[in-house]
């Protein structure tokens, strides 16, 4: 394999997953982004097998065979197959996380409710369009383990400062509970969870007047949230 398909993210030292450049051109790099390549190619490919293969069956032999690599060089990188997934997890979650917040902030100054509007917008699009993240991320990282199973509670948690400044756009204010945030999430996470274990990953944007609503109502009530619900579906 020559190269591998381009994911569009970027690891926690930003630089992208799955370059998997020419021998000519790997040739003439520096040996540090040499091997830093080879790491991010067995990161991605980790995210294509799983996805499409489940974690469970997913053998590392496969994994190196995607990544048209050694397996003496996943070996000198990687404890074991957890934790190359867990790495590759970490990787996919930095960049939901930042495609989110690039959408929220770029809409600073509208209402709130438009600015989580166009964050889920956002969100939807990306995992739309990468079926592999979505599944990776959402589905297959609850059958990894008790790590995964805690890092996906954090990765849930980082999205909890879109939510919060809508404490004052409700009624209630600080009456609300201290979770809120986290029963939101939770709410528009299930929804997703479901679509993509179905194998309806790409129809995600169809959910998204839902999620909208399932990210507002807590804060705003039923009534006001529905109206927001409309508004994004006759923009849509």
């Amino acid at each position: 394999m020559d190269s591998l398909p381009r994911l569009p993210y970027a690891g926690r030292d930003g630089f992208v997953i799955g370059i998997g450049s020419r021998a000519s051109i790997r040739e003439a790099l520096p040996k540090a982004y040499a091997v830093r390549s080879e790491r991010e190619r067995l990161l991605e490919a980790m995210v294509r097998v799983a996805a499409a293969k489940g974690y469970e069956a997913t053998t590392i032999a496969e994994v190196t065979e995607t990544a048209a690599l050694p397996r003496q060089t996943f070996e000198a990188m990687f404890l074991d197959k957890e934790a190359c997934f867990l790495e590759s997890y970490d990787a996919v979650i930095d960049v939901l996380v930042a495609h989110v917040s690039t959408a929220f902030e770029s809409a600073a100054g509208d209402p709130w409710p438009d600015r989580i509007a166009a964050a889920l917008r956002a969100l939807v699009d990306l995992l739309a369009n990468e079926h592999d993240i979505a599944r990776m991320a959402m589905v297959e990282v609850t059958a990894v383990g008790e790590e995964a199973r805690i890092r996906y509670r954090a990765a849930l948690g980082r999205f909890t400062p879109f939510l919060e400044e809508g404490r004052a756009a409700s009624a209630q204010g600080t009456e609300l509970p201290a979770d809120t945030a986290g029963f939101a999430i939770g709410g528009a996470t299930s929804m997703i969870f479901d679509e993509v274990r179905a194998g309806r990953g790409p129809e995600l944007r169809r959910l998204l007047p839902d999620l909208v609503f399932a990210m507002l109502m807590p804060y705003l009530g039923p009534e006001a949230a529905e109206t927001e619900m409309n508004r994004v579906t006759r923009a849509d």
